[in-house]
């Protein structure tokens, strides 16, 4: 669902930042057509190949996310579920100021090896609430004004570089940084404490950061006085 949700954000983001002047939305949407096309290829393929594997996933997913059934849990893992996680942080007595870093998380495994400590058998599955158990009410606030503050400076530069080559690699890391540290964020504290995606994260923040300076990001302000040059020439000659 993730997945899917991203591919139709970074759609739309792609054909509103396009180089429009340069005519490069046929080239965008014949893009878009390949990759279509790829994808049915692939779901054919596995279909011919693997009809049975193919099958059992299609029916779990219409089970767990279409209809009105009980099996259904798309509604309880997008609503009261993660809202009830996060709400039961404060069922402990410490949430103000918390327990302490990796109390609650990942870290509880080397705290426990390291320390030979005691699990202090505390969590929740939500990564607000995660927040809250470790790091107290403050440490959750924090943490809220840090992403936003990334999320906003990182849209900042997707709009400088929205009608050149350099803004899908740039609207993509500012989506990433998005999911990582606002939404799957809410839902868990997995993904941030996944050291790959973690690494990723701060690499391609830096990497959007630089994309203003770099020579092919001032494309856009650059063709009016190669236009001009070449009319220039033209007129000598």
């Amino acid at each position: 669902m993730w997945t899917m949700g991203s591919a139709i954000v970074c759609t739309v983001a792609f054909l509103w930042g396009c180089p429009w002047q340069q005519g490069q939305l046929v080239r965008i949407l014949r893009t878009f057509q390949r990759s279509v096309i790829v994808m049915g290829i692939a779901l054919a393929l596995g279909t011919y190949f693997y009809p049975d594997a193919v099958k059992d996933r299609v029916t779990y997913y219409l089970e767990t996310l279409v209809g009105d059934t009980p099996s259904n849990e798309l509604a309880v893992r997008t609503g009261s579920y993660p809202t009830q996680n996060f709400l039961n942080a404060f069922n402990y007595e410490r949430w103000p100021y918390g327990y302490g870093i990796g109390t609650a998380s990942l870290g509880t495994q080397y705290v426990a090896r390291i320390m030979h400590a005691q699990p202090m058998g505390i969590g929740v599955e939500s990564g607000y609430g995660t927040l809250v158990v470790e790091l107290g009410i403050v440490g959750l606030v924090l943490w809220i004004f840090m992403s936003f503050a990334i999320v906003i400076s990182g849209w900042r530069v997707v709009r400088k570089l929205r009608g050149t080559v350099l803004f899908p690699i740039g609207f993509v890391i500012f989506w990433y940084s998005v999911l990582l540290l606002l939404l799957y964020a809410y839902a868990g504290f997995q993904s941030y404490e996944d050291f790959i995606l973690n690494a990723l994260l701060w690499i391609s923040l830096g990497f959007l950061f630089r994309l203003p300076r770099l020579p092919v990001g001032n494309l856009q302000e650059r063709k009016p006085i190669e236009a001009n040059a070449a009319m220039m020439q033209a007129r000598i000659h």
